[in-house]
């Protein structure tokens, strides 16, 4: 039996339909609150029969931090994809993400060890890899020498990786993934959803930085190949199909929604000037705090990013990001999704 957490978000639910069309039978953890209509949506993006597929999984409402109601979803459970976290870069949601991301992983991993799970396959982020090598890249083996000027999602994320080692100590055999910015076709209103949101009411500026990008569906498929790998245990994999400057992904995005593409650069000294643009980069990217101007320093940034070690071990092959786009796109117009 396979268990997913945070079943209604991006990951969460294109892992459910990659999952349940392979034939999977699938529990997924979701807040007493959220709705799943929000994944019919996305498995209907994908197949004209949703409800085929959806009757496969069984919706548990799960707070991440009732343990015991993890132990509960847990039991008669063999492998837990883990991607429930809190997403925000609001110095205000600082204690929410880190009891969350933190607290909520440690809970998740105490559960698996307690009821035998024999495989964690944990989603984590670029926003918890060190600075980049002599080569100017960063890869698995890029470790963090500071704290100082990282996010509190960040952080989270990279203690949350620290409880899932701790598992690993315990006899847990665990995975994980380190995705780059996730694009999907989903919520306009958060996440990557938010660029093409923006970019469809008029973005004519762009700075020069540059970033790493992957789609969420490569990213679930990856998830599945290295978890159904046995021969995999104990290891971290950077999730990016390509490097690209802001101003390549705004003029694609620009073109997936019929707009004009970014024509003016803007320079560090315009920082005060441009504030709410830059802002949502670096929502997207998830470097600093993303609402004092005085961390707005990753839009500017280029950071180049590998993926060579999936590649190589799995022999696994990315998405053009801009198939990516112009899919996205497409879902964007037509206004399918929330």
């Amino acid at each position: 039996m396979i268990l997913v957490t945070g079943g209604t978000g991006l990951t969460g639910s294109h892992l459910l339909f990659e999952l349940t069309n392979q034939g999977h039978t699938v529990k997924a953890t979701k807040r007493a609150n959220s709705s799943v209509d929000f994944v019919r949506k996305i498995f209907s993006l994908y197949t004209p029969k949703p409800d085929d597929l959806l009757k496969f999984i069984e919706w548990i409402d799960v707070d991440l931090l009732d343990f015991s109601a993890l132990v509960n979803a847990t039991k008669g459970v063999d492998t837990v994809y883990h991607t429930g976290a809190v997403v925000s870069f609001n110095p205000k949601d600082a204690q929410l993400i880190n009891e969350t991301n933190v607290r909520g992983t440690a809970n998740v991993v105490d559960a698996c060890v307690q009821n035998g799970v024999k495989t964690l396959c944990h989603v984590s982020s670029i926003a918890s890899l060190g600075q980049a090598n002599e080569q100017g890249v960063v890869d698995e083996t890029c470790i963090w020498s500071k704290i100082k000027g990282k996010s509190a999602y960040a952080k989270s994320k990279f203690y949350g990786e620290m409880e899932v080692w701790r598992g690993a100590e315990q006899g847990l055999r665990v995975i994980i993934v380190n995705p780059s910015v996730i694009l999907g076709a989903g919520r306009w209103n958060s996440g990557s959803g938010q660029l093409f949101n923006r970019v469809s009411k008029g973005m004519p500026f762009y700075t020069n930085g540059v970033t790493g990008y992957v789609d969420v569906r490569d990213v679930v498929k990856a998830m599945v190949l290295l978890t159904n790998n046995l021969e995999i245990k104990n290891e971290r994999f950077i999730l990016n199909s390509q490097n690209l400057s802001y101003k390549d992904v705004f003029t694609e995005i620009a073109q997936s929604v019929g707009k004009i593409p970014p024509r003016f650069e803007i320079k560090p000294w315009m920082l005060s000037l441009a504030y709410p643009i830059i802002k949502i980069l670096g929502t997207i990217v998830g470097k600093g705090a993303v609402v004092s101007r005085e961390n707005l320093t990753s839009a500017f940034s280029s950071t180049f990013y590998s993926s060579e070690k999936v590649k190589t071990q799995i022999a696994f092959s990315f998405t053009p990001i801009s198939d990516s786009v112009k899919f996205i796109g497409e879902v964007f117009q037509k206004k399918i999704l929330l």
